[in-house]
């Protein structure tokens, strides 16, 4: 007679975690990622045997790639097993090889793209720092842009289309709460700012080096940027001491970000925890839907590490009349990219037109195009590197 069984638990340590556990023995994912010991409770007694027939003993092991968030997979994300390899066009060689003549779209995978350009550029002709209060004032309406539509020029629309994480469903209520304060209410929301902040800065710092999905980096760096925002531009006294004392931790978190971004290239795989699906790279190209999701995480990654420096900069500058060179990243500047609604649409325009990826010391070559052909955060970038009256120039002429 065969030994009853019972549906296995939770181990021990996620359960006293209150985390996910996929439940494989002998030790569960997240254990093995932390390199912790894995210890199942006993099994409850269930009146129920085991069945074994050809049909069950023939389906396949799942792999530890494909058990990205099984419990809550989306048929319509589910992109990994959607899209096979073209049996006519066998991926071999360097992979950058094949991407770059095969699909024009796929730059932005290229480890080199995430490299800082250090080159220092010249105050612009003109240049006063009061003029980057107009910049602040820009940011500021940006933020609130993404609590009403859920999107800007740095948080693309469909980078949380499943879920907004935790940490930042609690910074959108809690900026929208900003917006909407009285002045009967402005005290609260600041230290409810400054709370948060400090307790998001205390998880990035301890799960900085965890096994940590990038999404989920960047939906943190998100959150904190949206409290340095208030904190830094609109805060009391305390609200900015403790922001500045924040922003080298926003720095090092966008460093960080974008160290395991390059570990994206190769024949790595590809796990993009919103949509919840899991490619290695020859897949990934195979399918415009899926190169379409992961432009979209990295290309949020470098906007928001733009917008970052950006803040940051700004501050110093208006507190100190100097400003030191944080560096320049690559960012695609083509107008109709970001605000592609579909994977076709993005994929039309980055087969037929340059999608223009540069960085913000070398945006003086979009002054060759119409301004119409380059998107908001381009143009903002023109006129922050090269004046308002060279900008202005551009968008008469043009």
């Amino acid at each position: 007679m065969m030994d009853a069984i019972g549906a296995r638990r939770s181990c021990r340590r996620c359960n006293e975690a209150k985390r996910k556990c996929d439940r494989t023995t002998p030790s569960c994912r997240l254990c093995r990622r932390k390199k912790l010991e894995c210890v199942y409770p006993p099994r409850r007694p269930s009146c129920f045997v085991p069945l074994e027939s050809e049909c069950l003993s023939s389906v396949p092991a799942i792999s530890e790639d494909e058990l990205l968030g099984f419990e809550e997979i989306s048929n319509e994300l589910a992109l990994a097993h959607s899209f096979p390899l073209d049996d006519h066009h066998p991926i071999t060689g360097n992979i950058f090889d094949v991407i770059d003549t095969r699909h024009r779209g796929a730059w932005f995978l290229s480890p080199d793209s995430f490299a800082i350009d250090h080159t220092c550029v010249p105050v612009p002709p003109g240049f006063e720092v009061s003029h980057l209060n107009d910049f602040v004032r820009l940011f500021q309406r940006w933020m609130e842009d993404w609590v009403k539509t859920r999107g800007n020029p740095f948080i693309h629309r469909k980078l949380y289309r499943a879920s907004l994480p935790p940490c930042l469903q609690i910074a959108f209520a809690t900026y929208s709460a900003y917006l909407n304060r009285t002045p009967d209410t402005a005290e609260t929301i600041l230290s409810m700012v400054n709370d948060q902040a400090n307790v998001l800065v205390s998880v990035l710092d301890i799960e900085r080096d965890s096994s940590s999905s990038l999404l989920n980096d960047i939906a943190r760096i998100h959150a904190l940027l949206s409290y340095q925002i208030i904190g830094l531009f609109d805060g009391d006294i305390r609200s900015r001491h403790l922001a500045e004392k924040r922003a080298a931790y926003l720095m090092m978190f966008l460093d960080s970000a974008l160290e395991k971004a390059r570990s994206f290239g190769g024949e790595q795989i590809i796990s993009y925890d919103s949509a919840q699906f899991a490619l290695t790279m020859p897949q990934l190209i195979q399918s415009d839907e899926s190169l379409w999701q992961a432009w979209i995480l990295l290309e949020s990654l470098r906007r928001t590490w733009l917008i970052g420096i950006g803040i940051k900069n700004g501050y110093d500058a208006l507190k100190q009349g100097w400003v030191d060179c944080n560096g320049d990243l690559q960012f695609t500047t083509r107008e109709g990219l970001w605000s592609a609604t579909s994977s076709s649409e993005w994929a039309k325009i980055c087969a037929e037109k340059d999608v223009n990826f540069l960085g913000r010391f070398n945006c003086e070559r979009l002054f060759s195009i119409p301004a119409k052909e380059v998107d908001e955060l381009g143009k903002v970038m023109c006129e922050l590197t090269y004046g308002k009256l060279r900008y202005s120039q551009w968008l008469n002429d043009t």
